[in-house]
């Protein structure tokens, strides 16, 4: 199924306070609440959700998914949408389903793919299905990075970030489920440090995990404070994650 544009979702498949197994949008799909709350459809990780602490994507793989200098493919021509690679790397099937291929190192340089599936591979080739065909041929020069969905398992934030910040969860959402996780508007979430309405907040590095900080050089900024933050307890924020 080729990759095409599309408007916001109309109707959800489910309230922001419930979680399924069963899939009812596609990872990333954005809604709003009548006053203004922005969710974005998500998977949970390993561990269940904590009301109001911040969540990441999976911890990046640099080792099989974005190694220094990128993974080696075979030759590939334009239209191709099976992708071989020829660096050595270890996958499970169907782990980048949903996620993204792009070229870093040209022929090809600058194009990102959606990817359909993977084959499962232990220190041998893998072969990636893509969801759009290749508008640049790929040769033995070129260089791929491969990254799972930002909201395909998400994560606390462990203190120091591995991902990107995904959003905040507003219930206990199971292991494996699917769930709306908040990213923009008004929010409940734990607050270290002390905070003033007005201010701009971020996800805390270096400190207690899932928690939001008044923001400092390098933060990764999550919104501003809507009223008085006092650490070890959940604060007003406006997200503004995105």
């Amino acid at each position: 199924m080729v990759t095409t544009l599309s408007g916001f979702a109309v109707t959800s498949a489910q309230n922001i306070l419930a979680n399924t197994t069963l899939q009812g949008h596609v990872l990333g799909t954005y809604m709003e609440t009548a006053d203004g709350r922005g969710y974005r459809y998500a998977k949970v990780g390993a561990v269940a959700t904590v009301a109001g602490r911040v969540y990441q994507g999976p911890a990046l793989d640099a080792t099989n998914q974005t190694p220094s200098g990128g993974i080696a493919v075979a030759v590939a021509a334009i239209g191709a949408t099976e992708i071989v690679t020829t660096t050595t790397v270890t996958l499970a099937a169907n782990l980048l389903a949903g996620g993204y291929l792009g070229v870093a190192v040209t022929p090809g340089a600058g194009n990102i793919y959606l990817i359909k599936g993977n084959t499962a591979a232990s220190a041998a080739a893998v072969t990636i299905n893509l969801e759009d065909p290749l508008v640049v041929a790929l040769t033995a020069s070129s260089r791929v990075i491969l990254i799972r969905h930002p909201l395909d398992g998400i994560i606390i934030e462990p203190g120091t970030p591995t991902a990107k910040i995904a959003g905040v969860a507003n219930a206990i959402f199971s292991v494996g489920a699917f769930a709306w996780i908040q990213v923009r508007g008004a929010c409940s979430v734990l607050f270290t440090g002390t905070g003033a309405a007005g201010k701009v907040v971020g996800s805390l590095s270096g400190g207690t995990s899932g928690s939001m900080a008044p923001a400092i050089a390098a933060t990764n900024i999550g919104g501003e404070h809507m009223a008085t933050g006092i650490t070890t307890e959940n604060a007003f924020v406006f997200l503004t994650i995105g």
